[in-house]
């Protein structure tokens, strides 16, 4: 079909006519060549046994070594309150503004690989997404076109805009094409298959429905085996596993509700607030507030089990280690008494299914060298993600190739809390920990769920909290890296996925402030097929490690996270803008027949 007869151009068009005084401005600013100018990394000298080509971002700069709020005479950490955590992360980091990097990417880079045609269809997305009003009411659209049963129609819309710019596409041929272009421009894959699960609306207690959430756990196991299969096609990959995929997300509530009334049953015992119970605390604290607990035939037992050095206390760890469900003494801890709280007995077997379809994914991906990246999900149910998460990266993060990381979501109030603590798990265990740090995707979600059920919302109470936890994980977990390297020990490993470009440039001033050699990717960066791609591109041009998330996977199934990108876009309407502006600069360019701009051979970190 002709570029002037296509939909896409159509739709342009009448967009162009609707809008021209808003866009006069903005086709004005575009029409005048830009200088590209971004930031560049000087390779160091290549250490004995490593290629030149290596890169490693060396300064002056020095740092304090990460703080510990270790009890004297006791290896166990005593977690401190989240506030003073933040404050005093906060306050480092403040110090450390110097060390910044200045990023200012160029979107040519990105954009002059795209046709004319997915350029007007990028233009129009992020048009659309600039609109509130439409972000807020495509929801109940789609929903309106169903039971209509017209959804043919929104679905049509749907695949050639928002479908086509943020996601890869449905089968191997064209996913597999979108990983390898990527790769040629210095960017890797984290593939994801992007369908979610979340609780059902009806009850699945029941024979029935615990048999049909098994069978479509099976298969979500059996697309993440396809999954493994498509990113070992392209070196270095990664694929991502939703935990609400391989198991009944009702399952996964229950447990979870579990794992969370212990943590606040601990919180609740430690009267003193020093981050440990003694053996009555644990019995009439700990014990007696769980589901199970009257099931327990000996409290001193299970406390012995749980204080390993047998020195009369227990922190939150102990706890955490000793206390899981993959324990099976620990197991009727969580299971209820008739009809009250907590799980039911059919739910152990179907931890025990879930635990198994994870290995098996896990170990399908070692197989092929495939990397593993667990998504956070609800809050509801990510005390069992966490869980599943940690059984996995204790069984296979260890010395070789496989890496699983877990997610932290930092617009969640506890999550500096929880990386302090979890890391501290990975210590005792003995194996590598790696996370991924993001800011999160479901907040609307979640502070209505808290509304309408009269709990404290989980989420931070303000944008600035958010960036300020972002800001201080990645320093505490970039300290940590730096003296693990300096220690001549395999470090922790930290991916920094966000959009936010000051949280980037403050990560790469932690770099080479900290002197952290990245050629093993001990820190990565990456960001969402169709969003900040001129930073990726950035990133990748100066030779440091960036992926870009790589969705797929069925219209139907994907649609969720289509709406939660088109609400996610339209909360960052500045950003918004600038991208929309930027591709109608690309398309003013060719239109014009301009040449690219030229391209600075580097400019310097600040």
């Amino acid at each position: 079909m002709p570029i002037s007869a296509s939909p896409a151009v159509t739709a342009f068009s009448r967009l162009v006519i609707n809008h021209q005084q808003t866009l006069r401005p903005v086709v004005a600013a575009y029409a005048r060549p830009t200088r590209l100018s971004f930031i560049h990394f000087r390779a160091a000298r290549p250490a004995a046994g490593k290629a030149a080509a290596t890169f490693a971002l060396r300064g002056l700069a020095t740092s304090p070594a990460p703080r510990e709020s270790h009890q004297p005479g006791s290896d166990r950490i005593a977690p401190a309150p989240l506030t003073q955590l933040a404050a005093a992360d906060g306050a480092e980091l403040t110090a450390a503004d110097d060390a910044a990097v200045q990023l200012r990417p160029d979107a040519s880079l990105a954009l002059a690989r795209q046709s004319i045609g997915k350029l007007l269809t990028g233009w129009f997305v992020y048009r659309a997404c600039s609109s509130a009003g439409l972000v807020r009411v495509a929801p109940r659209l789609l929903q309106i076109f169903a039971r209509l049963r017209v959804a043919w129609m929104s679905n049509a819309v749907v695949r050639r805009t928002f479908f086509a710019w943020f996601c890869a596409g449905e089968h191997e041929r064209e996913i597999v094409q979108t990983m390898r272009q990527l790769k040629e421009a210095g960017i890797g894959s984290i593939l994801d298959f992007s369908a979610e699960a979340d609780l059902p609306e009806g009850e699945t207690e029941g024979a029935a429905g615990r048999a049909h959430a098994n069978v479509k756990a099976d298969a979500f196991a059996k697309e993440y085996f396809h999954g493994m299969h498509m990113a070992s096609q392209v070196a270095q990959a990664f694929a991502a596993v939703k935990i609400t995929g391989l198991a009944d997300p009702a399952v996964l509530y229950r447990l979870s509700a579990g794992q969370a009334a212990l943590q606040q049953a601990f919180a609740a015992a430690d009267a003193d607030g020093d981050g440990r119970v003694d053996f009555a605390q644990f019995r009439d604290g700990v014990l007696a507030a769980m589901p199970g607990g009257g099931r327990v035939a000996s409290a001193s037992g299970l406390f012995a089990m749980v204080d390993g050095d047998s020195d009369g206390q227990v922190d939150w760890v102990d706890v955490q280690m000793a206390l899981g469900m993959d324990n099976p003494l620990a197991r009727p801890l969580y299971l209820r008494t008739g009809t009250g709280p907590g799980a039911i007995e059919s739910d152990v077997e179907d931890y025990e299914r879930l635990v198994a379809r994870a290995r098996a994914v896990v170990q399908q991906a070692a197989a092929k060298g495939v990397r593993v990246m667990v998504d956070a999900e609800h809050t509801y149910f990510q005390p069992m993600i966490d869980h599943v998460t940690h059984v996995l990266q204790r069984e296979f993060n260890g010395v070789g190739p496989t890496l699983v990381f877990n997610t932290y979501q930092m617009y969640r109030v506890d999550a500096l809390q929880r990386l302090r603590s979890d890391t501290e798990r990975a210590t005792r265990e003995g194996w590598r920990f790696a996370a991924k740090l993001v800011r999160g995707a479901y907040m609307e979600l979640e502070r209505t769920r808290a509304q309408t059920q009269g709990y404290v919302s989980p989420i931070n109470a303000t944008l600035q909290d958010t960036h300020d936890l972002y800001d201080a994980g990645v320093r505490f977990l970039m300290q940590r890296i730096a003296s693990a390297q300096t220690a001549g020990q395999v470090p922790p490993a930290l991916f920094v996925a966000t959009h936010n470009r000051e949280s980037i440039c403050r990560a790469l001033g932690l770099v080479r402030s900290l002197s952290i050699d990245t050629a093993a990717e001990p820190v990565m960066f990456g960001q969402l097929l169709g969003m900040q791609d001129a930073t990726s591109y950035a990133l990748a041009r100066d030779g440091l490690p960036i992926y870009k998330y790589v969705p797929y996977g069925p219209l139907d199934e994907v649609m969720p996270y289509l709406v939660r990108r088109a609400q996610e876009n339209s909360a960052v309407a500045a950003a918004i803008r600038e991208e929309a502006a930027s591709v109608m600069g690309e398309i003013r360019r060719r239109l014009l027949r301009r040449p690219l701009p030229l391209q600075q051979p580097a400019s310097e970190v600040l």
